[in-house]
């Protein structure tokens, strides 16, 4: 089976070859200290069972990394909203997130016109793992709600 591994700031995962029954740890060279995180999932799966065990199925994505948790502030108009998410929540998440009832709610059409930044402006791509990004301050990261034409030629 395949499986890609995201890690800690490197935006592009890493293709893992392993067979069903590899422990979760060993198939993806698990450190000390380090979790790993099914993709949008918010517990650490268990490093000594079977990739079939958790669940793992050929092609799936895992965060592998030494926080569990970020602590995610989205700026819009002035405001900001903070919410913890885990490390291997995509960014197209936080987007939903921030764009929706629980901090800007923004109406659909309003949304479909805005995207995620992070603070030098850079737009990541919305399947990369938040704990993938650079974490100016270890635990926190910060993204600015922007208008997508802005950035669009």
């Amino acid at each position: 089976m395949r499986i890609y591994v995201h890690t800690e700031e490197k935006l592009d995962p890493d293709l893992v070859e392993a067979r069903a029954e590899s422990a979760v740890g060993a198939a993806v060279e698990l450190q000390e200290g380090e979790h790993v995180l099914p993709e949008d999932g918010e517990e650490p799966l268990d490093s000594n069972a079977t990739l079939e065990e958790v669940g793992v199925k050929d092609r799936a994505h895992v965060f592998r990394g030494r926080r569990h948790r970020i602590l995610v502030t989205v700026e819009f108009n002035n405001q900001a909203h903070s919410r913890e998410f885990a490390a291997a929540a995509r960014v197209e998440r936080v987007f939903r997130w921030a764009a929706g009832e629980h901090a800007f709610d923004l109406d659909p059409q309003d949304a479909a016109e805005h995207t995620l930044a992070l603070p030098d402006e850079s737009i990541p791509p919305e399947d990369v793992h938040i704990g993938s990004l650079p974490e100016p301050e270890e635990g926190r990261l910060r993204f600015l709600l922007v208008p997508k034409h802005r950035f669009e030629g």
